[in-house]
């Protein structure tokens, strides 16, 4: 079969696959928005741009900068689709979704590179080369349409993990191209450094996870070339390009996570470091069984009903997942040559976990982790079933593909169907995870909004049956228990004292989770606004041990800060909680914005006039512009009248909250 014609053949085979991907995620796109969603775009009003006015995209486009998150390009996606959709959540799914075949395609060229570079190497047998294109297709389009996948379409907020491997598949792409052709020639430049770092600090600007991309490419030189070139001679340039953009940054990047990693993650999570790396290996193992064999019910969103191992043997589970994973990398590197496009899957399964199964305390399991990684196992399945050399029955082979792709298909569709709607997704979840508090409480939540503002719909009664029965779960926050004063409070019911006891118990005796944190500010800003019954003696007791357990959460110290003057009224601990904030987050406009109103409340007006100033400094391109009108405008108003005397506090004021 003539180039042509192989070519015109792998184009229609991914475009076959790309319009059955369209197919079996519409459902999802009618679905509603999750978890993080709420933070990133639903309240995010950073990001809710509704004119052409620069400052106000590039107020977007900070809106993380001070939080050592710059994601300026994910921040501009949303503030696009709020600027030409509003809330509605179809238009930023179906962003995602196109984000996501964007992505297939460029899998689809980087894998036809990866497999002519093989091809090159000399370890590949002429017969397959006419298949190579097809053979990719087939690969990205099994990527397209994996379950696993879903949560990088269907969950808004992880626009920002599709969005960075857009230009860590095009960084990928143009690097093996470079390579390939410098591979046989033999001759340098600067192709294979450019291709890296343009592509890598593009994708940094929508996620962290963009810094692998030279890990990466090392893999793939590991696996096919062993960084030499076609004359067996080591190439300088490959050799060179990651020294400086892979080595370099790995031991400065080693030495910063030293200065602070093994302090303890007690202050923000409920496992040790030492706990973190014993578990993940159980996680990558699910992760493998969850992308090669999907079952629907394994594949949930929420997995916070996972058992941390405490040792070896504590699950033995953890034991057994670190031999499978050691003897996994152990057997990839053994077969480098004889299969080198196994090992590097292999090698990009385990690159690909670097940063969320190592030693950075984040939580422990998301399926969009996996985004990159099973990209890995399906070409080192592909190089097992079909391409070094495969099944030698091509009538086996071809039926173990077709089976494959039906099944990606139909678990997908499946799972789409799931997401289609909030109460259908809610039930799955809470069916499938009945030990998760997280997918408990989002059950009880869904069907509170479900309910809107009917006291007497059955829906009530249904969350608040939810609540009672996991409110004193062991592992459970506190949000239940939130729910149950929340919901209580509207409806005019009693609220059981032990519901607060217990907020305040488990706040003192562990560290709050963020949605402990939450839910305590939640708390106060109801009674602030009169929807939940006034409790202000409560309110203290949860906002005390909050803080006695947290290391400073500048959202709780603001919130607080607004008790102290409202509530307490004691200006004096409000504005110095405020400035605390401001000086653990220098670099956030918003708080020191806070503490410029707090100052005008209560009457320190020159120091209110001197944050302004400094907020100045923020003012990226007008980005700070409205703010800072807002601000003098509501200073210049409080100069005008007398200083109204601060609030006469409503509890005793405890001496430990100062």
């Amino acid at each position: 079969m003539n180039q042509p014609a192989v070519k015109s053949r792998a184009f229609w085979v991914f475009l076959a696959a790309a319009c059955l991907t369209a197919i079996v995620y519409w459902p999802s796109l009618h679905g509603g928005y999750i978890f993080d969603d709420t933070v990133y775009f639903i309240e995010n009003t950073d990001v809710h741009v509704t004119t052409l006015r620069l400052g106000d995209w590039i107020r977007a486009a900070l809106d993380q900068a001070g939080t050592n998150q710059f994601r300026a390009l994910s921040m501009l996606s949303f503030a696009a689709n709020y600027y030409f959709t509003g809330l509605d959540p179809f238009w930023p799914k179906l962003t995602n979704l196109c984000i996501h075949l964007v992505n297939g395609f460029l899998l689809f060229l980087l894998l036809r590179e990866a497999l002519r570079l093989r091809q090159q190497s000399g370890l590949a047998q002429q017969s397959q080369a006419s298949g190579i294109s097809v053979a990719a297709a087939m690969i990205a389009g099994a990527w397209l349409l994996l379950p696993i996948n879903l949560t990088g379409v269907a969950y808004v907020a992880q626009r920002m993990e599709s969005l960075a491997n857009v230009f860590v598949f095009l960084g990928l792409f143009w690097y093996l191209r470079v390579r390939r052709r410098e591979y046989a020639q033999g001759r340098t430049g600067i192709g294979l450094p450019a291709s890296i770092f343009a592509c890598m600090l593009l994708g940094l600007t929508a996620k962290e996870s963009a810094v692998l991309l030279p890990l990466y490419t090392a893999c793939a030189e590991l696996a096919l070339t062993r960084f030499r070139n076609a004359d067996g001679k080591f190439s300088r340039p490959a050799l060179l390009t990651h020294a400086l953009l892979l080595a370099l940054p790995l031991v400065a990047g080693l030495a910063w996570i030293s200065t602070w990693i093994f302090r303890g993650t007690a202050t923000f999570r409920t496992f040790s470091i030492g706990e973190r790396l014993l578990t993940e290996p159980r996680v990558l193992a699910d992760y493998i069984g969850w992308t090669l064999l999907p079952n629907i019910n394994s594949l949930t969103f929420y997995h916070d009903d996972l058992t941390v191992s405490h040792g070896l043997l504590d699950p033995p589970t953890t034991l057994a997942a670190i031999i499978a994973l050691l003897a996994l990398l152990g057997l990839a590197l053994w077969q480098r040559r004889t299969r080198p496009l196994f090992c590097l899957g292999i090698l990009w399964f385990f690159a690909g976990h670097a940063l969320t199964a190592t030693v950075i305390p984040l939580e422990l399991v998301f399926e969009h982790r996996n985004y990159f990684p099973s990209a890995g196992l399906l070409l080192s399945a592909a190089s097992l079933i079909a391409l070094e050399p495969g099944l030698r029955m091509p009538l086996a082979r071809n039926a173990i593909v077709a089976g494959f792709l039906a099944l990606f298909a139909f678990t997908t569709f499946l799972r789409a169907e799931e997401w289609s709607d909030p109460i259908r997704l809610a039930y799955a979840e809470a069916l499938k995870r009945p030990d998760s508090p997280r997918a408990q409480y989002d059950l009880a939540r869904t069907l509170i909004i479900a309910a809107g503002k009917d006291q007497k719909s059955p829906l009530i009664d249904k969350s608040i049956a939810i609540l009672e029965r996991n409110a004193y779960r062991p592992d459970s926050g506190i949000a239940p228990l939130q729910a149950l004063i929340y919901l209580n409070g509207r409806a005019h019911r009693n609220i059981d004292p032990r519901w607060w006891q217990a907020i305040t118990q488990r706040l003192h005796s562990r560290t709050p989770t963020q949605t402990d944190i939450s839910s305590v500010i939640f708390l106060f800003r109801c009674q602030q606004h009169g929807e939940c019954p006034d409790q202000p003696q409560e309110l203290l007791n949860a906002f005390v041990a909050a803080l006695t357990t947290t290391a400073g959460d500048a959202n709780l110290m603001s919130a607080y800060a607004d008790f102290a003057v409202m509530r307490l009224g004691d200006p004096e601990l409000a504005v110095r909680m405020s400035r605390q904030v401001v000086a653990s987050n220098p670099r956030v406009p918003v708080y020191r914005g806070n503490l410029v109103k707090m100052l005008i409340r209560t009457g320190r007006f020159d120091d209110a006039q001197t944050e302004i100033e400094r907020l100045r400094s923020f003012d990226r391109g007008g980005s700070q512009k409205s703010t800072i009108a807002e601000l003098e405008a509501a200073l210049a108003t409080a100069r005008s009248q007398k200083p109204r005397a601060p609030p006469a506090p409503t509890v005793p004021v405890d001496p430990s909250s100062r």
